[in-house]
């Protein structure tokens, strides 16, 4: 599963059936609204991965869509993989992982559990 923000250009490398250098044919589908966004970026090869610059244009924040990526002027599917959009800056390596309820609650440490004996 990749990980992308809503808006923006992007540059996604992937791993194809098929390794293709020029442009390629890029649909990403809203899970929930079944909306299709298509795009038709130009892809190379960056040692074992394909890569390319998508630009999607606004996205739904915290929204599942699939991936697919095909060869350009076919239906022949080289790539297919699941998206999850968010504004969220997502780091494994910070231990930055995503939270649904990010910004949602604050806790108050204005208090003390401190008992007083007598």
């Amino acid at each position: 599963m990749k990980i992308i923000g809503t808006s923006g250009t992007k540059t996604i490398k992937v791993i194809p059936r098929q390794y293709v250098t020029g442009q390629v044919t890029v649909k990403l589908k809203n899970e929930t609204t079944k909306e299709v966004v298509t795009i038709e970026p130009t892809a190379s090869v960056d040692h074992n991965y394909m890569k390319f610059d998508a630009a999607f244009g606004t996205l739904s924040k915290n929204t599942f869509y699939v991936m697919d990526v095909y060869l350009f002027g076919t239906t022949t599917q080289i790539f297919k993989d699941k998206v999850f959009c968010t504004d969220q800056t997502i780091n494994q390596s910070n231990n930055d992982y995503f939270s649904i309820n990010k910004d949602e609650y604050i806790t108050d440490d204005s208090y003390n559990n401190d008992y007083i004996v007598l």
